[in-house]
């Protein structure tokens, strides 16, 4: 083997080294800042002010009406999401790698059925079936960024995200501390976003996943300003319906980045 060949083979390797090393710190601190966070960080119990939403009418005989009713947009980017995959629309660098992208949007059609519960009746209680699915939604998104630069782990990794997702809002109800659940959602959405921009992605149209970022970004300003966008629209519209629509948005970016992507030529 020549000089050059030898080069060239080290400076593969050297890559390959680097981009799974990259993964590996990604999906480590994704797994663990939750519970370093319960382990380290002060207690941080669900404020019960965040139950006393703005949009309190009835319409139709359904309380906190458009809040409820908003949760439609969820069921519709979860189920064009679910229809394309079964239709085998999607490019994925194998069938494991096309799972977690599924479970996004299959936690996201869910989200319409357990937040709409919960805005029936706003408590801690109801409060779990909204965040089970959400938490089912995140894992799928860095699940599946991550998998499909390493499809090989791709379960693995899935499974891994599912349970530190489901556990931290299993481990909120249990204990009262919020912070691990706000961790994992904050993490995971963060994490997907830096393994777009650091790491090579293996089919076109990776970028989208930063509008898809945006829109979320923009229902948690609309969420913490619930009150002030009601009282702007005189009751129109509040902020946290707004939410939904804002994260509803991103779940179907996210579907047609998945959707119109193609694999390098």
């Amino acid at each position: 083997m020549s000089a050059t060949t030898d080069d060239t083979a080290l400076a593969a390797l050297r890559r390959a080294t680097g981009h799974h090393t990259v993964l590996a710190v990604f999906a480590l601190v994704a797994v663990l800042a939750p519970w370093l966070a319960a382990w380290f960080a002060p207690s941080f119990a669900q404020p019960q002010a965040y139950h006393d939403f703005a949009d309190q009418r009835t319409l139709m005989g359904v309380p906190h009406a458009l809040n409820v009713m908003s949760n439609l947009a969820f069921l519709a980017a979860g189920l064009v999401g679910l229809a394309a995959f079964a239709r085998l629309h999607f490019v994925a660098p194998g069938t494991a790698a096309r799972a977690p992208w599924w479970v996004l949007f299959a936690g996201v059609a869910l989200t319409a059925v357990g937040s709409a519960y919960y805005h029936l009746d706003p408590n801690d209680a109801t409060l779990v079936w909204d965040r089970l699915p959400m938490a089912f939604a995140f894992s799928g998104l860095i699940a599946g960024t991550l998998a499909e630069r390493a499809p090989r782990i791709a379960w693995p990794l899935l499974v891994v995200f599912v349970l530190v997702g489901t556990g931290s809002v299993v481990y909120w109800r249990a204990t009262g501390n919020l912070l691990p659940y706000l961790v994992m959602q904050a993490g995971f959405i963060v994490i997907a976003v830096a393994a777009t921009a650091l790491m090579r992605a293996p089919a076109t149209h990776a970028n989208w996943l930063y509008g898809a970022a945006a829109l979320y970004a923009a229902a948690m300003i609309s969420e913490k300003l619930d009150h002030p966008i009601d009282t702007l629209t005189s009751g129109i519209v509040s902020g946290h319906t707004l939410k939904h629509l804002f994260a509803a948005a991103a779940a179907y970016v996210i579907y047609r980045m998945l959707l119109q992507r193609r694999a390098p030529a």
